[in-house]
């Protein structure tokens, strides 16, 4: 994996990200994966106060590969919508070798924790691309916009599911449950044009610390599959290993996700949060 993709694949747990590729999927009886995703209702464990926050992307706590900053808010004060916006870029070393920038804004209704809308555009150093999700309840539709060059690509294409989210929604309903040790939470979620299967076990509670600061914190263990075209799932063998720490509080920040890889480990880590309200 390219360290461009490492940064994408880092982002997806906090906003955006990944490994986009040919998004097509034919009409098939449902696989089994499909009866095993959760569709509890939205859990009592999170409160959506608005929030920014800023995360530092690196690679074995050593060099500096990128930054991401999140801001999550509500529509109006008294409004029934969850909108959060996100921009971030590779950094230092890892933007000279792999420039890589990304926006991003979801749409999210505060009760249901269900996607509405999801954009995301991302730009290297040789393409442009867009994404444009609408989820309705019984299935994905995206718009993808590439533009290399002088050459601009556009389509757009179905995905049948009836609990589908967004990488915002998911990490909200996550954030919802109760996450008692063993908990396991099983969502399809679309960052851009592929849906994926993320998988997500709660392992329990521990103090972290994360940049000199201690925190009560949940641990859960992270699995990522891409749905494939025949539905099946494909993982990623030089992807061994993702955890993901969130505070234990009525806040459930995320504070750190590890990944470990062929080459190391490469982590976002919470270095800012400033409360909006």
């Amino acid at each position: 994996m390219k360290a461009s993709g490492v940064i994408k694949f880092v982002c997806f747990f906090f906003v955006t990200a990944g490994f986009a590729d040919d998004p097509r999927t034919v009409s098939l009886e449902p696989p089994a994966w499909m009866k095993d995703v959760t569709r509890l209702p939205p859990g009592t464990h999170l409160n959506k106060r608005s929030v920014k926050l800023g995360y530092t992307l690196d690679w074995n706590h050593q060099v500096n590969a990128g930054a991401v900053e999140i801001a999550i808010v509500r529509d109006s004060p008294e409004g029934s919508k969850l909108v959060g916006e996100a921009s971030g870029s590779s950094t230092g070393f890892a933007r000279a070798l792999w420039p890589y920038q990304f926006t991003a804004r979801s749409i999210v209704d505060q009760s249901s924790l269900r996607p509405v809308t999801f954009q995301l555009n991302e730009r290297d150093r040789d393409a442009e691309n867009s994404y444009d999700i609408i989820f309705e309840r019984y299935r994905q539709i995206f718009t993808t916009t590439s533009k290399k060059k002088e050459e601009i690509l556009s389509s757009t294409d179905r995905f049948k599911f009836d609990f589908g989210q967004d990488v915002l929604s998911s990490a909200f309903y996550l954030r919802s449950q109760a996450l008692n040790e063993g908990d396991e939470i099983s969502m399809v979620v679309t960052p851009f044009n592929r849906p994926y299967l993320a998988t997500f076990e709660v392992l329990g509670r521990e103090t972290h610390k994360v940049k000199g600061t201690v925190y009560a914190a949940i641990k859960v263990d992270a699995r990522i599959g891409k749905v494939n075209p025949d539905l099946t799932i494909n993982t990623y063998d030089k992807i061994k290993k993702t955890t993901l720490w969130l505070s234990d509080d009525e806040f459930r920040i995320p504070l750190e996700l590890q990944s470990q890889i062929a080459f190391g480990f490469v982590s976002a880590r919470l270095d800012e949060i400033e409360w909006l309200e």
